[in-house]
């Protein structure tokens, strides 16, 4: 018999999800493999999953529309339709959530992955935004129990810099080349990998206390230049994947940047594909 129950811990925050089917069955789920734990009695969220129709929902008007993606609330409840409705004018994918996030049904039309497109991250993001946390466009490392975070648009180098590193430290110890998550906890800023790579096709569950932001770009020297609050300000708005659809969560995102930027050095990262990048990120920490 397989397992139709499983907890996954993202950031520190625990999915305990609930299926109708064996797990095994979707196509992403060893892309959770090293994000699953044991069993928590406390969690954040509790997730069931149906291979079936949603339930009949009131209209309303969307208040959010991204892409291939629309939410909107009904009876109390936020609905994140993915994907274009076939059709018969019924989504494949329907996702039903409390207002906090703390309890939600996936529905499907057929098993295909547990997590269809980014529902997923849309979880996080909004969980975090509770947590005094957030997600950024960053990849990372744990060098000596530090945590290094390097952030920056596709094509900046994230991929390349975690590549670098990994000449030099276990994998476990590089934490993800697309997507990361910080959050302040007990005063104390922590980088936790998340199951979102990129390129490298590299993610940890690991995290460790956030020693250093490098907002960096390709550069034909390498070099380092310490930023004001106001600039780090600038890049981490940019880049963050902020929960936009909440003006609420959005603001507590945006309230604690500040503290961010106080209390963790930020710096601009310019530099070559090669170790003596490494050797120079090295010498800042």
């Amino acid at each position: 018999m397989g397992k139709k129950t499983v907890f996954i811990k993202i950031a520190g925050l625990g999915i305990d999800v609930r299926s109708t089917v064996d797990f095994a069955r979707f196509g992403d789920s060893g892309f959770y493999a090293d994000f699953i734990t044991a069993p928590a009695s406390a969690c954040d969220c509790r997730l069931d999953y149906k291979v079936s129709p949603p339930p009949e929902l009131m209209p309303c008007d969307s208040f959010f529309e991204s892409g291939n993606w629309r939410l909107f609330r009904s009876a109390g409840k936020d609905v994140l339709v993915v994907g274009p409705p076939r059709m018969d004018g019924v989504a494949d994918n329907v996702s039903v959530f409390d207002p906090d996030y703390s309890a939600g049904t996936i529905y499907q039309k057929s098993v295909s992955e547990l997590f269809s497109r980014f529902i997923d991250q849309f979880l996080v993001i909004n969980l975090l935004s509770q947590k005094d946390g957030f997600l950024l466009h960053a990849s990372g490392v744990v060098w000596e129990g530090k945590g290094i975070c390097f952030v920056g648009p596709s094509g900046a180098g994230k991929s390349t810099l975690l590549d670098l590193f990994g000449k030099e430290l276990p994998r476990k110890s590089l934490l993800n080349d697309d997507r990361l998550a910080l959050r302040r906890s007990g005063g104390v800023w922590r980088l936790f990998g998340t199951p979102w790579y990129g390129e490298s096709r590299v993610s940890s569950s690991a995290g460790a206390d956030l020693s250093t932001l490098f907002f960096i770009r390709h550069s034909k020297k390498n070099y380092v230049r310490r930023l004001s609050a106001a600039e780090a300000c600038r890049h981490l708005m940019v880049q963050a994947l902020m929960p936009l659809w909440d003006e609420g969560a959005t603001s507590r995102v945006l309230g604690i940047f500040e503290d961010l930027i106080g209390n963790v050095p930020s710096y601009e990262l310019g530099f070559l594909p090669a170790r003596s990048a490494v050797r120079l990120v090295k010498s800042v920490i």
